[in-house]
């Protein structure tokens, strides 16, 4: 299932609607750091209110997505 990643000025927001595979998260992951290069974001969105119950792995993803959008010079809001 892909993840709707949305534009607003120079920030992302990716709004996650339902659960993800392993293989989505890392889909997700994967998308918003090639956005924020490309688009020069400032910062990342992930809205997870949704969700009703987030895993490790998930937990690990977006704990990994936060750090790679830091890296490439975004700020991130979970």
């Amino acid at each position: 299932m892909a993840v709707p990643i949305l534009q607003q000025g120079s920030v992302l927001i990716a709004s996650i609607q339902a659960a993800l595979s392993d293989a989505d998260l890392i889909g997700l992951r994967d998308e918003l750091a090639a956005r924020i290069g490309k688009h020069r974001a400032r910062g990342v969105v992930v809205d997870v209110t949704a969700l009703d119950v987030l895993d490790s792995f998930a937990t690990r993803t977006l704990r990994g997505i936060a750090l790679t959008a830091r890296l490439r010079g975004a700020r991130i809001g979970l």
